[in-house]
């Protein structure tokens, strides 16, 4: 399993893990944090392409998105999804506001047009993520 992480005021880490692409992020994402994110999450999804491929998203802390970062995310997730992105499992872990953090990201998703899903356990995403790659 490949990982990288990266670090500016958020943290992020990055692994591919079979049809899997696991992010991990803690505290707010800036806009560095995102450009960095978008620089180079294209060489995990290469690691999965050309198969059909899910992510699964474990967020701690307070992971909101600064302003001008919504519109790189939302575009950078469209476009995931014409790579073959099927679904994305979100587990809020330890989260500070969940409530407006799901819906800050419940809007990123809709307007990426993405199947989503959120929930409290990683064991529980990953057996929805699974149940989406076998349906592929």
């Amino acid at each position: 399993m490949d990982s990288e992480k990266l670090t500016a005021q958020g943290e992020l880490a990055m692994s591919v893990d079979g049809q899997v692409l696991v992010i991990e992020g803690e505290g707010p994402a800036t806009l560095d944090l995102v450009m960095t994110y978008q620089k180079n999450v294209q060489s995990y999804r290469e690691q999965i392409l050309p198969s059909p491929w899910v992510s699964l998203v474990l967020l701690r802390g307070t992971p909101l998105v600064t302003s001008e970062s919504i519109d790189i995310l939302t575009e950078t997730i469209k476009q995931a999804k014409s790579m073959q992105l099927k679904a994305t499992a979100v587990v809020l872990v330890d989260i500070q506001y969940a409530e407006i953090v799901q819906l800050f990201w419940q809007t990123i998703f809709d307007s990426a047009g993405i199947k989503y899903r959120f929930f409290e356990s990683e064991k529980g995403a990953r057996e929805w993520l699974n149940s989406i790659i076998a349906s592929c």
